[in-house]
């Protein structure tokens, strides 16, 4: 996908929580994403759009490209190929063979623009005792180096989107809508269609900028992680900071001492 700088902005800060284990480590060490197919997400509507039965039964109509296709290809008459076509439509969306073809070609990382919420460490950061690593993503990057860590906005809407059988949807309502119920999380999304799912390469010279390590974090696994950012400081030629979040004493808020974002470093 390509993109399209704007002058609004100069850099992009984004937080990627992470579990401790071998495969997140690897974010640091060998500078790799995990791109996850929407099939695996933990919530069933995401990426799963609904589709407007109505649209279907039109399709000979809407498309009738799509139909002469059909006849083509299966040596019937128009008529024939409409009832087959709306049969076959109608049972790809129904069982969700359909979305689920779309989709499973997809690659999606997600990020967050908060690094401090409480949430998002008790989720995605194994309770406080994971970690998070911040990307720092500026405009001036090599274009073919920002295709591989530019995130875009996920909208957060009460209804789900409806799809149109003959007009399709643009890539907001498949990929970057869910439910109000997660706007705690301030998700962006990284996508690739061509790479698909699995593990691809960034660069960390241009887009590694800090670690911080959760506040819940086992002293054996601090060093660990203090070994990886050395590791990856040497290796990249320049000091990547680690912080270590902290949990407020008197309120329910998360911190990063030292960090230089007010709003991240301030109990």
């Amino acid at each position: 996908m390509a993109f399209n700088p704007t002058k609004a902005f100069e850099r992009l800060n984004r937080f990627k929580y992470l579990p401790f284990t071998e495969g997140s480590l690897k974010m640091i060490t060998e500078g790799t994403l995990k791109f996850t197919c929407p099939l695996e997400f933990n919530d069933p509507f995401d990426c799963m759009p609904a589709y407007n039965t109505t649209s279907i039964e039109n399709i000979h109509i809407t498309r009738p490209d799509l139909i002469q296709a059909v006849a083509r290809f299966h040596g019937v008459s128009l008529e024939s190929a409409r009832e087959l076509g709306i049969a076959n439509a109608r049972k790809g969306v129904d069982s969700g063979e359909f979305v689920k073809g779309l989709i499973s070609n997809l690659g999606v990382v997600s990020l967050s623009r908060a690094a401090t919420n409480l949430l998002m460490w008790s989720h995605y950061a194994e309770h406080h005792k994971g970690f998070v690593v911040e990307l720092e993503i500026p405009m001036g990057a090599p274009s073919h180096l920002l295709e591989q860590v530019m995130p875009f906005p996920v909208v957060y809407k009460q209804a789900r989107p409806v799809v149109d059988w003959a007009t399709g949807c643009d890539i907001d309502q498949y990929f970057l809508t869910k439910s109000e119920d997660w706007a705690y999380e301030q998700e962006e999304r990284i996508l690739t269609t061509w790479q698909g799912p699995g593990i691809h390469p960034y660069s960390r010279q241009h887009f590694l900028k800090s670690v911080i390590a959760g506040g819940k974090m086992h002293p054996e696994y601090f060093q660990l992680l203090e070994t990886a950012v050395n590791q990856a400081s040497q290796e990249i030629g320049r000091d990547i900071p680690l912080y270590k979040a902290e949990l407020a004493k008197d309120k329910y808020k998360v911190y990063v001492p030292g960090h230089p974002s007010p709003d991240i470093c301030q109990s």
